[in-house]
C-alpha cells in the first residue's frame, strides 16, 4: 500500500519483495476471510448481511490483491497502472469496512444517511485518483483521514446502534492504521514500508473481529 504520489525513498528488491510478502500473506488471510464471512451470513438466511459481507470482504481482498501486485513488479508502466488501482482501493475498503456497520446495524436509524455519505466520498476518490494523475495529492490524502474519521460525527447514534466491543475494535483499528504512518513516513528506517504493511494488516484484523463478532450472528 502506497499513499504517495512518488515513493520518497527507492526501495530495494529486497525491501519490495517484503513488502510483497506482508501484504501477501494478507491477501491469503483476507480471502480466508471473506469466505468465512459469507458463509456466516449464508447460514443466517438474511440478504442485509450476506450483501454487507460480500461488499466489505470484497473491498478487502481487493485492496491486499492490489498492494501485493503494486509491490511485485517492476515494470514502470505497470506498476504506475498498479499504484493507481492501490490508492483506489484505499478509498474502496474504507467504504467497505463502513458498510457491515451502517447497513446491518445502523439501518433502522442514522445507517443509510452514513453509507450515502462514506460511499460519496468513495466515488469522489475514486474518479478524482483516475482523472488527476497523482496531481494535487494532498487533497486525495486529506480525503483518506476524512473518511476514515467521519464517523466521530455521527458518534451518539454510533454508540447508540453498536456494542461496546465493536466499538472498540473500529477505535484500535484506527489507531493502528494512524500509528503506523509514523513508519511509513520514516524513509531513513529500513524496512519501514513493511512495518506500514503490518500495522495496516493489524487494523484490518481489528475491524474483520467487529464484523464477525458484533455485526454477523
Amino acid at each position: 500500500m502506497d499513499l504517495t504520489k512518488e515513493p520518497q525513498k527507492r526501495q530495494s528488491y529486497a525491501e519490495e519483495m517484503v513488502n510483497a510478502m506482508t501484504h501477501g500473506v494478507g491477501l491469503v488471510l483476507s480471502v480466508v476471510g471473506w469466505i468465512a464471512l459469507l458463509a456466516l451470513s449464508g447460514m443466517a438466511g438474511d440478504g442485509w448481511d450476506l450483501a454487507a459481507s460480500a461488499v466489505y470482504g470484497g473491498t478487502l481482498v481487493f485492496l491486499y490483491a492490489v498492494s501485493t501486485l503494486y509491490h511485485s513488479v517492476r515494470r514502470p508502466r505497470t506498476k504506475h497502472l498498479l499504484r493507481v488501482l492501490d490508492h483506489v482501493a484505499i478509498f474502496l475498503l474504507i467504504a467497505g469496512t463502513y458498510t457491515p456497520f451502517t447497513v446491518v446495524l445502523m439501518r433502522d436509524g442514522w445507517g443509510w444517511s452514513v453509507l450515502a455519505l462514506i460511499w460519496g466520498f468513495a466515488i469522489a476518490g475514486l474518479l478524482f485518483k483516475l482523472f488527476s494523475k497523482h496531481r494535487f495529492h494532498p487533497a486525495a490524502t486529506s480525503l483518506y483521514l476524512i473518511m476514515g474519521w467521519v464517523g466521530v460525527l455521527f458518534a451518539d447514534p454510533m454508540s447508540s446502534a453498536l456494542p461496546a466491543g465493536a466499538l472498540l475494535l473500529i477505535a484500535a483499528g484506527g489507531l493502528a492504521y494512524t500509528a503506523g504512518v509514523v513508519f511509513y513516513g520514516w524513509h531513513s528506517l529500513r524496512y519501514s514500508h513493511a512495518i506500514w504493511h503490518v500495522f495496516v494488516m493489524v487494523g484490518s484484523l481489528c475491524h474483520y473481529i467487529a464484523v464477525a463478532m458484533y455485526v454477523l450472528p
